[in-house]
């Protein structure tokens, strides 16, 4: 079967102009000007024909979990309690309230009280993490369950929020999460496959072709492997293996094999190291203290670990795909990626997520090392978390340093892009809307307005940038003769309009076929 594509723009990703693309089976056979060749025809009627997006960092097990639990993403804090109380009416067999989505500026200085919980749901333990993934809500049950009480000391990786008689307040951040969740009943294959169905529709429809799956647990591959196997697997998917902190380097043989159980959509290239936690919170990992704590927030995997694993990884292939979120994270991750061969580095492409808080120091190193910048662009704007909970946290000097997109390109960054979902929406045009204008929804003023991108710089972020990251460019990212026909038809041309939250996606295709069509 072949098909062109014509009357409408095209933005190939390569600089080069296109009236039409010609795909013939799975695979892009033509981009041209001038006349279309003969044959059945798509007619864009003046709509626009992208390359398919790419995720460089996402969760769709988890988001898709959330999406058959107690789902708070999206819901007004005032409704929670209600939907809360339905839900546990609604699955009165239910051993366990499992779910989350609550934003941590939900709450007064993000800490989240048990008693509530203990009104709605006084019989069962309730489990509801935070949208970002760092805190959890529970109740007294939960905590019980668990043997959590003020003689409880804080895991070495987290904490238990206390009241001023330190009882536990139901807040619990980064590793105490934990303490619970050892107690709760694990995720089934079945559940996961389910969870991944669910979230693939989705993320279809926003034109989401491939993604990185940036927390693969063992339950995660095996659902992986089962819908590869089965042909349900639409999108293309690399996965990074979870490195369990609680260990230590004697899991880096075990994930390496993981790595070598690969299908034809699901392929796991790399190995998540989660080096510390967020801002929001105060444990995301700070050179210089917090002005409210004075500590310099939670290293979860050391410096010296780091130094020591990290070019193993590389030299046995392993990419690399860091969670650093403050600007003593970043610099052990760059230093760690420093000390390996710098042609493993260009090999496994390692990649730094989240790049909220860079020293300028260390702005070039990325760009000389070869370490991709993957960045969540949602976040760089005013919004009531960074007004409420990250600004006051950093202080004036330091919050200047936040989301660096502008002088992490001009300084020779390779940008991907990627939505941390179910913590924010997958929705890319949403993404590139605060990257181009560094504002949210509301009148804010700018963030660090000198470090927004263009349009065009967003758009490869979300193409070929990831396509590098997720080791598919020679397949996809750009609308090229040869490479897979993994495209999407969006309502206008983003490089026209006045607000990029106006595109939609109108179609999706992944190797040629149809697979979302609003």
């Amino acid at each position: 079967m072949s098909l062109t594509f014509v009357n409408g723009s095209i933005w190939t990703g390569t600089g080069d102009e296109a009236h039409w693309v010609r795909v013939e089976g799975r695979r892009i056979t033509g981009v041209g000007t001038g006349d279309p060749p003969e044959g059945e025809r798509f007619d864009l009627a003046g709509r626009t024909l992208l390359p398919g997006f790419q995720d460089a960092h996402v969760h769709p097990p988890i988001g898709g979990f959330a999406m058959m639990r107690c789902e708070l993403h999206d819901v007004e804090p005032t409704r929670y309690h209600s939907v809360i109380a339905s839900y546990a009416a609604a699955h009165p067999k239910r051993p366990w309230i499992i779910g989350g989505g609550w934003p941590m500026n939900a709450f007064s200085g993000g800490i989240a009280r048990r008693e509530p919980l203990d009104q709605l749901v006084p019989d069962r333990p309730v489990l509801l993490y935070s949208a970002e993934g760092h805190a959890a809500w529970v109740n007294s049950r939960a905590l019980e369950v668990a043997g959590i009480t003020s003689e409880t000391p804080d895991p070495i990786d987290g904490r238990i929020e206390r009241d001023s008689s330190g009882e536990p307040t139901g807040t619990l951040q980064e590793g105490a999460i934990d303490l619970v969740e050892r107690a709760a009943p694990d995720p089934t294959v079945e559940d996961m496959v389910e969870a991944i169905s669910r979230a693939q529709a989705y993320l279809l429809s926003f034109g989401i072709t491939s993604w990185q799956d940036a927390w693969v647990r063992e339950v995660d591959h095996e659902a992986y492997r089962a819908l590869d196997a089965s042909g349900d697997l639409i999108a293309s998917v690399t996965g990074s293996m979870w490195w369990d902190r609680s260990r230590g380097v004697e899991q880096l043989d075990e994930l390496l094999a993981m790595l070598e159980d690969r299908g034809d959509r699901y392929r796991p290239v790399g190995i998540k190291l989660m080096v510390d936690g967020v801002v929001e919170n105060a444990t995301g990992s700070v050179c210089d203290p917090y002005l409210d704590t004075g500590d310099r927030g939670l290293t979860f995997l050391p410096r010296e670990l780091l130094m020591d694993v990290v070019p193993r990884m590389m030299a046995a292939g392993a990419q690399p795909h860091f969670h650093a979120i403050g600007d003593c994270a970043i610099r052990s991750a760059l230093d760690a990626v420093e000390a390996g061969n710098p042609h493993d580095v260009l090999a496994t492409r390692p990649h730094i997520a989240h790049i909220h808080l860079i020293d300028p120091a260390d702005v070039p190193r990325f760009g000389s090392l070869g370490v991709v910048a993957n960045a969540q662009t949602l976040w760089a704007c005013r919004d009531d978390t960074m007004v409420d909970l990250t600004i006051p946290r950093l202080g004036p000097e330091r919050s200047r340093w936040q989301y660096p997109f502008r002088s992490l390109i001009d300084h020779g960054a390779r940008v991907a892009a990627g939505s941390d979902w179910s913590v924010s929406t997958p929705n890319p045009f949403e993404q590139m809307a605060v990257a181009v204008t560094r504002r949210g929804t509301d009148d804010r003023e700018p963030l660090l307005i000198d470090e927004a991108i263009t349009v065009e710089e967003a758009l490869t972020a979300f193409t070929a940038g990831s396509a590098w990251v997720n080791h598919r460019v020679d397949r996809s990212g750009t609308i090229e003769d040869g490479k897979d026909a993994d495209l999407v038809v969006t309502s206008d041309d983003p490089r026209t309009v006045s607000d990029l939250r106006t595109v939609s996606v109108e179609a999706t295709f992944v190797g040629g076929r149809t697979v979302h069509e609003r």
